[in-house]
């Protein structure tokens, strides 16, 4: 048996949520399209409250203390689960969230045999923490698609630890029973003592887990803005090419470089509008994207010039997707003021085994060049054969 002065480490708590609240409020007035950042300041703010009701509790059952303030308390498990839901873009669940802490209020207010027993709340008010530890566990540990951040697997580890450490509670408080009280003279369970530091410890680390889970994802995001067209969304010349020579360098050079050029571009602005040519060019990303074979590198390389990478493809395959895209594109027709607009493009292809990706654009531009000089809206592969040829 040890004492412990549980008002004190409820004050402490008390403190360290509330600077973490005012500092995610902060960042929220700082970037408000991120609502993440408000669901966790009223996160932690919820639980200080919360906090400061529970650190005036007696030996006896209140509303106020024993129901009002563990519900505020869960409440704020409840809404950093909702911020994290918003922080991946997923759908929000607001009325499921805060089951738990209606849940306790009915059972604890409703109920006296509950409201009076220490040990019964304990329980229940384990099973709750852990359920929402467990739920904060798994949305952390869920990727977004495309993203990967560091942070993620050890926060969800942690959460997780601390839901089995409150499940703990329930078998211990059978062998060794909390005893209602809330002075200093009050004896408790020496398991309780290291489960309350715990606690304590937890909301530390958890306040600065979701500082580093932004720090990262504010990162991640910088850096595809910097590897992204902003038009069309597929990566730009540096990313593409950051990642052809990855991809060379790694498969030895096995796969097929296309190297597109929208035919007569100039002529579309100049006629219709740089409008109607960015809905060109944004449409033309978008059948890249549907077309390309899986784990195919795709990119707008600057104006009206865009490039594929086909790993571990030969030339027959490649000779296939390039006339896909030209026969699809060739279908489409774009609405533009005075009526509507065909387009074609031209594509050159250069495929082969232990080349560079410096030799594969080569060859790729060389192709593409015997297409627009042998009339546009066609597919030329690079051969020696080929390229001897009088353009």
């Amino acid at each position: 048996m040890t004492a412990i002065h549980l008002p004190t480490i409820m004050l402490g708590s008390f403190a360290a949520l509330l600077v973490f609240s005012v500092f995610f409020a902060l960042d929220w007035v700082r970037d408000r399209h991120r609502f993440e950042l408000l669901m966790w300041s009223m996160s932690f703010f919820s639980a200080a409250i919360g906090f400061i009701l529970l650190a005036q509790r007696t030996g006896s059952y209140s509303f106020l203390t024993i129901s009002l303030g563990n519900s505020l308390a869960l409440s704020g498990l409840a809404f950093v689960w909702v911020g994290l839901r918003l922080f991946d873009g997923r759908r929000l669940h607001i009325a499921a969230a805060f089951v738990g802490p209606m849940l306790w209020i009915v059972l604890t207010a409703g109920f006296a045999e509950i409201g009076n027993s220490v040990n019964i709340r304990l329980c229940i008010y384990s099973i709750l923490v852990a359920v929402y530890s467990m739920l904060i566990a798994w949305e952390v540990w869920r990727d977004k698609v495309g993203e990967t951040l560091p942070s993620r697997l050890v926060v969800a580890i942690w959460f997780f630890l601390h839901g089995a450490i409150y499940l703990l509670r329930i078998p211990l408080s059978f062998v060794w029973p909390v005893v209602a009280g809330g002075d200093t003279r009050v004896l408790q369970p020496f398991w309780y003592s290291i489960i309350t530091f715990e606690l304590f410890v937890h909301i530390i680390v958890g306040g600065f887990s979701f500082f580093v889970l932004m720090k990262e994802r504010m990162q991640w995001e910088h850096k595809q803005a910097a590897e992204t067209d902003a038009l069309t969304g597929l990566a730009n010349r540096r990313a593409f090419f950051s990642r052809l020579d990855r991809l060379t360098s790694e498969d030895l050079g096995r796969g097929a470089l296309l190297y597109m050029d929208l035919d007569h571009f100039k002529r579309i602005n100049d006629q219709h509008g740089h409008a109607a040519g960015d809905m060109v060019l944004s449409s033309f990303s978008a059948l890249l994207s549907r077309e390309a074979p899986e784990g195919c590198a795709v990119s707008r390389l600057g104006g009206e010039e865009f490039a594929a990478f086909l790993p571990n493809t030969g030339e027959v395959d490649a000779l296939a997707f390039g006339n896909r895209v030209r026969w699809v594109l060739g279908q489409e027709r774009f609405k533009v003021d005075d009526g509507e607009i065909s387009v074609s493009v031209s594509i050159g292809i250069a495929s082969g085994c232990a080349l560079s990706s410096d030799e594969l654009l080569k060859r790729a531009d060389r192709a593409l060049y015997r297409s627009k000089t042998g009339g546009r809206d066609r597919v030329t592969l690079w051969t020696p054969e080929a390229m001897a040829l009088p353009a």
